[in-house]
């Protein structure tokens, strides 16, 4: 039991003893008096100086319990334990029960009976006996409560904060994450001393005990916004095994967020929640630092049209504008950065980049509440051959500036070569105009050049595939092992190899041998097994997915391509190789009957497409049943030939991927040492962050550093010359996403009234106080009092006159 104030219970028993003293004082002594007539009455007087002697008795200790209640309220009780409180008070109502149930019983004794008041009384005693039993079925029925001990005792504290972008929300002149930075130094400071506290912020980083309460402030102060952290249920689970540690009996965890849905979801909630049922002695807190309801405007993911354009080449970026809260106008900027040589350089401790852009373009939109626009920037001129940077951003500032702004990368190539492979009896036109359009070549505009070999032709030619980007095999027929172990070296060094198989690799309904060789399995991504048949045109392709960079022209057309109007009647069953370490494998589009369609394997430098129905069928062979209709001429096959042209766009750009990635994300491109340099020297968008150096491994360079949004460029000097590349690193627009996480989906990863929620100090406080003091009974106290209060009025004026 703890005392708020253990000198006013001292005081209280001083006063204790005034009825006591001042019962015995007013005592009336008795005078002897002779009166023969009134001897008779001797005998009655003594019962009812009994009688009364009793009575004056029970109305001292009423008269005493009532001093004694008002210094115990006074003195503020209260327990450690929740579960001991409620049966504490759960006795206290059952005194009082008792007190009014004997009340009520002298009344109905007596022989001149108030039977209003034995009715008053009898309805208090059955209402007392009600919520006795109701308090105690809940309390049979509830689990234990948290054991909290001694506000003044040291704590093992948790403090977890978040630092998502999204905690960069600024309302009323100050951000989410400076509220949290606040509050959480006001929660040190509130700490008793020689407390433990560790501060835990969501950036992956290990949690750690700080020194002492100093060293926790000057932690706090010191965080950053992170762009790539986990999830604030992994930082609760990793603190939590911090905390453990600590000798001190009482833990408290406190978690400072925003309660934005992305800072929750993704992780398995079932794993936080039994973790704290296990620990049903930590006190949890959840201090929403977030705003209910705010207004923003937000750019979506960039679209380009392609990472890698010719010179004199057109450039498509476009995005999405959103808005959440009220209806607004919205600018937005397209800007594009020129070539500097002589760019990025480091002076007086700051990188300088480019200055010089290309003429801005400008576009303007009216949003509706809660809605959002499409908008396109398209950009063409006669580029130099390198890497470019640009921007699209909001030209107002709103309350989350990290989501105004989305950065691009592109790169103009000299044209790339081309072979397209075929047996005599396939036509290679679906590829070649693909590839190389009449149109574009003769304006010179074509982007790549195709030179066209049968596989007749290859067997009497030497041909060198290391003289080309990438490599096409139409419908192949029987290849032998040295022609596949061809196809593994130019993949290996850094070159693109498309496969469609198609009715040549059919033997009398099997499938050839020489498709199913080790070095075969190797290329193809896994074993071919059987033909598969469809009679109904009923079975078709239709992607769900479209992260993969082959799906970059269906963007934007999803809801217009016709795949059900192109039927597949006959595919190759492909076992896919998935768990193949060396060699990684996987399926980027199936069929409706879920066999793949679409398989990538990535082979040492390069890659490798295999497509388990060909590209070569039409409408119509007289020969045999055609396998698919994907190039029908009825309606136009515009759904296969944006597919088909990813497919070849990736094969031939083979790091241009790169170029545009999300933060966390490795950037990995090709660098063949005889072309380029060794090694680069790296500048961050941060301009005070010192440029650091990689090198070439295996051909590649590989950057994992990127943990923030901007243009990452790379200089290096190959030869006596400058050479530039760089990409560009973009939040997603779920890490921006300021949707609020709902009551009972923060109940799943917490348990339902495993927490406390405040939002300001003073609940904080409130809160805070009464779970270390434990459970007060001043109310209960107070109810007491009154209820001996009513009994003293009665004893002393209804029993006796």
């Amino acid at each position: 039991m703890n005392w708020a104030n253990l000198g006013a219970l001292g005081l209280g028993g001083v006063l204790l003893s005034v009825p006591i003293i001042l019962h015995f004082l007013m005592q009336p002594k008795p005078v002897n008096i002779d009166f023969p007539a009134l001897r008779f009455l001797k005998k009655k007087q003594q019962t009812t100086r009994s009688r009364m002697r009793i009575k004056h008795f029970l109305l001292l200790l009423v008269r005493c319990l009532l001093i004694l209640l008002v210094a115990v309220a006074l003195a503020g009780p209260s327990v450690a334990s929740n579960e001991f409180g409620n049966w504490l008070s759960l006795g206290g109502v059952g005194f009082s029960a008792l007190v009014v149930g004997g009340i009520a019983l002298l009344a109905y004794l007596r022989p001149k009976k108030n039977w209003p008041l034995v009715g008053i009384l009898v309805a208090l005693f059955i209402g007392h006996l009600i919520y006795g039993g109701v308090a105690a079925s809940r309390l049979l029925n509830s689990e234990s409560a948290n054991l909290i001990g001694d506000d003044q005792a040291p704590v093992a504290a948790l403090v977890v904060i978040d630092t998502s972008p999204r905690m960069e929300l600024q309302f009323e002149n100050q951000t989410r994450l400076e509220k949290a930075a606040e509050i959480s130094n006001w929660l040190v400071e509130q700490f008793p001393g020689e407390s433990q506290v560790c501060i835990a912020f969501s950036d992956g980083s290990p949690p750690f005990f700080s020194v002492d309460t100093g060293a926790a402030g000057r932690r706090i102060e010191s965080m950053e916004t992170n762009y790539s952290g986990t999830r604030l249920p992994v930082t609760i689970m990793e603190g939590l095994k911090i905390l453990e540690e600590s000798p001190l009996e009482r833990k408290e965890i406190y978690v400072v967020s925003d309660l934005t849905r992305e800072s929750w979801v993704g992780e398995n909630s079932n794993r936080l929640v039994k973790r704290l049922e296990r620990d049903k002695d930590y006190t949890l807190f959840v201090i929403d630092v977030g705003v209910p309801l705010p207004n923003n405007f937000s750019l979506g993911d960039l679209r380009l049209s392609s990472p890698d354009i010719s010179s004199g080449g057109q450039l498509t970026v476009s995005t999405q504008i959103r808005r959440i809260g009220d209806a607004g106008p919205a600018t937005v900027n397209f800007k594009l950065e020129r070539i500097d040589p002589a760019r990025p350089v480091v002076r007086d401790g700051v990188s300088v980049f480019s200055e010089s852009f290309y003429p801005d373009q400008t576009a303007n939109k009216e949003l509706d509440s809660n809605g959002s626009r499409d908008i396109q920037f398209t950009f063409s001129d006669d580029l130099d051959v390198g890497t470019y940077h640009g921007s699209v951003q909001l030209e107002a500032a709103d309350g989350l500036a990290i989501d105004d702004q989305r950065f691009f990368s592109f790169r103009v190539s000299p044209t790339h070569d081309t072979l397209v492979i075929h047996p005599s009896n396939v036509q290679p036109r679906v590829m070649v105009s693909l590839l190389a359009p009449r149109d574009a070549v003769e304006d010179g505009s074509a982007r790549y050049t195709v030179d066209v070999k049968t596989q007749e032709q290859l067997a009497n030619e030497d041909v060198d595939f290391q003289d080309y980007d990438a490599v096409f095999l139409l419908d192949p027929q029987t290849v032998d092992d040295p022609f596949w172990e061809k196809l593994q070296s130019f993949a290996e060094l850094g070159g693109g190899v498309g496969i469609f198989l198609g009715h040549n690799a059919n033997i009398n309904g099997q499938v050839d041998p020489s498709f199913t060789t080790e070095t075969a399995q190797r290329i193809i991504g896994g074993e071919i097994d059987v033909l598969w048949f469809n009679e109904e045109d009923d079975l078709f392709i239709s992607p769900k997915e479209l992260s993969h960079p082959i799906f970059r022209p269906i963007v934007g057309y999803e809801t217009s391509l016709l795949w059900h109007r192109h039927p597949i009647n006959k595919h190759w069953g492909l076992q896919v190789d998935g768990d193949n370490e060396t060699y990684p494998t996987q399926t980027l589009l199936r069929y409706g009957n879920r066999e793949p369609a679409v398989v990538e394997r990535a082979i040492g430098l390069g890659r490798v497409i295999t497509f388990t129905t060909p590209i070569t069928e039409y409408s119509y062979n007289p020969d045999r049943r055609v396998w698919n209709r994907l190039f029908s001429t009825n309606p136009v096959p515009v759904a296969a030939y944006l597919l088909t042209l990813g497919i070849a766009e990736h094969l031939v750009q083979t790091d241009a991927d790169s170029l545009n990635v999300q933060v966390g994300q490795s950037a990995i491109f090709q660098n063949d040492l005889k072309e380029n340099p060794e090694s680069y020297q790296v500048f961050s968008p941060t301009i005070d962050k010192p440029p650091t150096t990689i090198h070439s491994v295996e051909g590649k360079i590989r950057y994992r550093f990127n943990n923030t949004p901007g243009h990452f460029r790379l200089r290096g000097i190959f030869d006596e010359q400058v050479v530039l590349k760089g990409f560009s690193s973009n939040l997603s627009v779920a890490a921006t996403d300021l949707s609020r996480l709902r009551p009972e989906e923060l109940d799943e990863f917490l348990g339902s009234e495993r927490y406390q929620l405040a939002t300001q100090k003073n609940e904080i406080q409130r809160q805070q106080g009464t779970t270390r003091r434990g459970q007060e009974f001043y109310p209960l106290v107070v109810i007491m009092m009154l209820v001996i209060l009513g009994v003293e009025y009665l004893m002393s004026n209804r029993f006796y006159s």
